[in-house]
């Protein structure tokens, strides 16, 4: 690992819009030399990592995706921050070629931050393949800064790019943009109390438009005196007759839009530029767009649950059998320990590798996912679903940490802090954890593959939906207590695109390797808890009858709570207790209790649960409280009071639907 106390270290920062390629090109640039934690204080992901082959170390920070450097969310405050802060000596600004024109105004505000900018045109390649090309001699003049055209995805010009970066020093000087004369005017005479005050950032250009601008987090960041903001306030005038926010940004896309005119020329074949939007008037059209999503999400359940993910599971699962369980059941018997290592040894094994069998079914959805989100679908869906959203009393925005909540209800969670409405927030977080989370998926398959093997892929589909419409009832009801004021939401959808492999095989690596950490630490841990429970008496006695261990007692106190639901025995109970730590352990601890009987999962599930009482058990399992993690995570989010609630209310909700559809299956 480099040394960051170097004095030859180059700090560079990679900014851009949203969906401008940025995270490509940082995983181009630093290759597997990177760390992923959190800024401190916030749940806004942070990346580093070192450019490898330079002379010197240069760290690379991928600032949080912004679409301008004003405080209305804190990732944009994040990403202003730390330029002002002097932690960048190198600003890299990342522009997608193809909407040239909106990218620009976040590139006036940047050039004005005071840091040298290398400005970095990506997807150069799909605007030629429009029709139009861009003179990048002329647009470096009319920037005042180098102009690096490369592709990201395609691994073009990053190689000039780094040595535009090596080379930043002989290239520092940054254009200055004209305001009008009374803007321009003003703005000198702000410049003129801050040097009276001492303030650091008198020459600061960035600092002085925000000040005019009436930038409450810049101005109280200056620790100005009374007499100071008074004299500010005087310059600035009424604030009814000039709204200087608007105005600036208003001239900022005049600047924008000149700039494009004088840089970007059409070519043949302009029928080209319009191939996206005549597709979205088909997948994002009025009466097309929801039957079409749908139809797409059907067509990722059936790949992942149909025919090839049954292929790919039932492949996984002889490899385990076969490969681990069999050689070591041998090696037991060969070593003849004692009954109460060898039930120990088995209960593992069994427990974990239960569920490592479903990695490439869980691994097959997702990367179908990500090709969606790479091919710039996924953000057309989001624009589809906010439509939906505010007639549930919610903003778009709100969408993104819904859709989150099919990944993992953590982080979902705890990604409402981009909700600037507090009871829009709490709503939020009230519907994540009916979206159901990846770890539910092995549970479901375990009972599809025993009871209803050839409608798998629907029955998958069903479940979601449900999770979807319980969700929508829910905001329905608190909306009208809750009040929830909706906030604007703006998004900006990109090009169609082919998806890219690299981007697939990082993304499917790190659910990986997630998978892999949760399964050998909650899953093992539960695995060795759901023995020794299952294995001894109250007198400690090992025991080969498990109906009379500690875990029977437990599990028979709990289950006639399930009596209307259909699967009121004890050994269910347990395992949905388990469910509360990870969701996984459903599986594990089903794997244990039911194995000390001499039955393999599927036979367990096909003696021990009917058709009608298995989808009372997957539907009570999909809407009961989430993992201990994500309710963590929803106290620290939403308070005490809120936490409980939504765990009353999750329990309350999967045991009155669950007993409901119990009974309705077996009345029809």
């Amino acid at each position: 690992m480099y040394n960051e106390k170097s004095k030859e270290i180059i700090r560079v920062s990679l900014i851009g819009n949203p969906n401008t390629g940025k995270t490509t090109l940082f995983n181009k640039l630093t290759g597997n030399a990177q760390y992923v934690g959190n800024w401190p204080g916030v749940t806004v992901e942070k990346k580093e990592g070192y450019i490898r082959n330079s002379f010197f170390p240069i760290k690379v920070t991928d600032l949080p995706g912004v679409y301008s450097l004003s405080p209305f969310s804190p990732e944009e405050v994040i990403t202003r921050n730390f330029i002002l802060e002097n932690k960048t000596d190198l600003v890299v600004n990342i522009l997608d070629a193809t909407n040239l024109e909106r990218n620009l105004y976040l590139t006036m505000q940047v050039l004005e931050l005071g840091k040298p900018v290398i400005v970095a045109l990506n997807m150069c390649d799909i605007l030629k393949r429009r029709g139009k090309i861009i003179d990048f001699c002329a647009l470096e003049d009319l920037l005042g800064t180098p102009v690096v055209p490369i592709s990201a995805a395609k691994n073009i010009g990053i190689d000039e790019l780094k040595k535009k970066i090596l080379e930043f020093k002989k290239n520092n000087k940054r254009k200055i943009f004209k305001y009008n004369q009374d803007v321009e005017s003003k703005l000198s005479k702000i410049k003129d109390v801050l040097i009276n005050a001492n303030v650091k950032l008198a020459n600061n250009r960035f600092i002085l438009v925000k000040i005019l601008e009436y930038d409450s987090l810049i101005i109280s960041s200056l620790n100005l005196k009374l007499e100071d903001i008074k004299k500010i306030d005087e310059i600035r005038g009424n604030q009814n007759e000039i709204k200087y926010e608007e105005h600036i940004t208003s001239e900022r896309y005049k600047k924008s839009s000149g700039i494009c005119k004088k840089s970007v020329s059409d070519v043949s074949d302009i029928q080209k530029a319009k191939i996206s939007r005549k597709i979205d008037k088909i997948v994002t059209g009025k009466y097309t767009s929801m039957p079409i999503f749908l139809a797409i999400m059907f067509i990722i359940f059936y790949i992942s649950f149909g025919p090839l993910g049954s292929f790919c599971h039932d492949i996984a699962e002889k490899v385990i059998d076969s490969g681990i369980k069999h050689p070591v059941e041998i090696l037991l018997e060969q070593l003849k320990l004692n009954n109460v290592l060898s039930s120990f040894v088995i209960a593992i094994v069994t427990g974990v590798g239960e569920v490592f069998a479903f990695l490439p079914q869980i691994l097959l959805l997702l990367g179908l996912l990500s090709v969606l989100e790479d091919s710039g679908y996924m953000a057309r869906s989001a624009f589809i679903m906010d439509k939906i959203m505010r007639k549930i009393g919610l903003s778009g925005k709100a969408f993104v940490p819904l859709l989150m909540g099919f990944g993992c209800s953590v982080p979902a969670i705890l990604s409402t802090r981009i909700l600037n409405n507090e009871k829009e927030k709490k709503l939020t977080i009230f519907l994540i954890p009916f979206m159901s989370c990846g770890a539910k998926i092995p549970v479901y398959l375990v009972f599809l593959n025993a009871l209803f093997p050839e409608k798998k892929a629907l029955m998958m589909f069903s479940i979601y939906l449900l999770g979807i419409l319980v969700a929508v009832l829910v905001s329905f009801f608190f909306r009208k207590i809750v009040k929830p004021k909706e906030s604007p939401m703006i998004m900006e959808l990109p090009d169609y695109k082919w998806p890219s492999i690299h981007n697939l095989y990082l993304h499917l690596w790190d659910q990986t390797k997630d998978f892999l950490e949760h399964v050998g630490i909650t899953i093992l841990g539960s695995s060795i808890v759901i023995w020794f429970l299952q294995s001894f008496d109250q007198n400690m006695r090992f025991i080969e009858d498990n109906s009379k261990s500690l875990l029977a007692t437990l599990g028979n106190i709990i289950a006639p709570i399930f009596s209307f639901s259909g699967f009121a025995n004890w050994k269910s109970s347990v395992a949905l207790i388990t469910g509360l730590f990870a969701k996984e352990a459903i599986i594990s601890t089903m794997s244990i209790v039911y194995g000390a009987d001499g039955m393999n999962l599927d036979e367990a599930i096909v003696s021990n649960f009917t058709k009608s009482s298995a989808i009372s058990m997957i539907i009570f399992i999909l809407l009961y409280p989430p993992c201990v993690s994500a309710l963590a995570a929803f106290k620290r989010e939403a308070g005490n009071l809120s936490s409980l609630l939504a765990f009353v209310l999750n329990t309350s909700i999967a045991l009155i639907l669950s007993a409901v559809i119990f009974n309705l299956v077996n009345l029809f």
